[in-house]
């Protein structure tokens, strides 16, 4: 179950991250334009990623969309990487005309002779700003810095780049060339170094395709490189996990990836793993065992010194006696009911009786006066003839 629990984890971690991940590694494909004398150099990126020049000439360079004759002027041409740089840079979209009067004017070739301008660009997540270069803070998410803004502020000044995160975590670099040297130079390497003292070169080759990328355990690390031709483009960001604050009543030991937190009045210890940018695994409580350790010793105690009771009926006597009162209460009940119905018929049995007395007593008396003998009346001199 707890497997299940940290696969989960390491799922929704790695979910979560995917989009950063995905922004990290940017498409740096170089954009070439060729801008003729009644053009407009027009370049556009997306509303998230910012333009950055990576050369410009004017003149009369080669055979192409403007020159299609060879007239034998080929090769002639000037350096505006720096004008259209300010014009362009850090912009979603920018417009330069093929006859801008500041371009022409750097006019490298003859008198009458056909010029335009060729401009190569990338487009790239916005720059972060570069104010001190001891002291460049990285965070979760990425920061990114061209090679050349590094080179301008604090190579120019003897001075390494210093990359630092919060303490305990460790830095995530990628540096990717945005540019396609054709020098014989086939990679750039760049020196990184910890505060542990180790030292460590990023080889990356000359192609716009091309990104290295290294994980390094310090929280501060320097960057130098060579001035050159080649342009690389470098993304920063902290992964780990943060520091805990140790609670109450505990102690803490981190190793990297791993906390040990143990309770200072007791031996009991638990830890905790760095998985993404989370803790993941149990966490004990200090305080609630060192408040329920004397209750649990007193209860150990009592039912130390205390004998067990025996109940007085035991569970199969219980289920008796229930029964037994459960058949008597019916016994009763039937009776009672039995009783009531006799009663019931025999006080109906003896009102059909009187009611029959009733009716033959009448009958025997009519009966006997009719037939009372005749001697008895003639023997009676005051009895009525007519009497009855």
């Amino acid at each position: 179950m707890d497997y299940s629990y940290y696969g989960l984890w390491i799922l929704c971690t790695s979910l979560w991250h995917l989009p950063q991940c995905i922004s990290s590694f940017v498409n740096t494909k170089t954009v070439a334009d060729e801008t003729c004398i009644l053009d407009t150099f027009s370049p556009r990126c997306p509303s998230s990623q910012r333009l950055f020049i990576t050369s410009s000439h004017y003149g009369h360079m080669k055979l192409g969309k403007c020159v299609t004759v060879n007239t034998g002027h080929l090769g002639c041409m000037s350096d505006v990487t720096d004008i259209v740089r300010g014009r362009c840079n850090g912009k979603t979209r920018c417009q330069i005309a093929g006859s801008d009067d500041e371009v022409v004017r750097t006019q490298p070739c003859a008198q009458k002779i056909y010029t335009y301008l060729n401009t190569s660009y990338v487009c790239l997540p916005e720059e972060a700003q570069l104010e001190s270069c001891s002291n460049f803070a990285a965070g979760r998410h990425w920061k990114y810095l061209v090679s050349t803004t590094i080179d301008q502020r604090c190579l120019h000044q003897s001075q390494s780049l210093e990359v630092t995160v919060q303490s305990s975590m460790d830095i995530e670099i990628i540096a990717t060339m945005i540019n396609d040297i054709t020098t014989d130079v086939e990679s750039v390497q760049v020196g990184i170094s910890d505060i542990h003292g180790n030292s460590t070169v990023m080889d990356i080759l000359g192609s716009s395709s091309h990104s290295v990328q290294q994980t390094f355990e310090s929280s501060a690390v320097h960057i130098m490189f060579q001035h050159s031709k080649a342009i690389l483009l470098f993304a920063f960001r902290a992964v780990g996990c943060e520091d805990l604050v140790a609670p109450e009543f505990t102690w803490i030991e981190r190793k990297r990836r791993v906390i040990t937190i143990g309770c200072i009045h007791n031996k009991y210890t638990w830890q905790v793993e760095c998985i993404g940018s989370k803790w993941i695994g149990f966490r004990g409580n200090c305080t609630r065992q060192i408040e329920l350790k004397p209750v649990e010793e007193t209860i150990n105690k009592e039912e130390a010194n205390t004998e067990p009771k025996q109940p007085i009926f035991t569970k199969g006597i219980q289920y008796a006696l229930t029964i037994g009162i459960t058949v008597l209460l019916c016994v009763v009940v039937i009776t009672t009911g039995f009783v009531c119905l006799r009663k019931a018929e025999y006080k109906a049995k003896a009102s059909k009786d009187i009611k029959l007395q009733e009716m033959t007593g009448d009958y025997n008396t009519w009966k006997a006066t009719l037939m009372r003998p005749v001697t008895n009346d003639l023997n009676n001199p005051n009895a009525s003839p007519c009497s009855v």
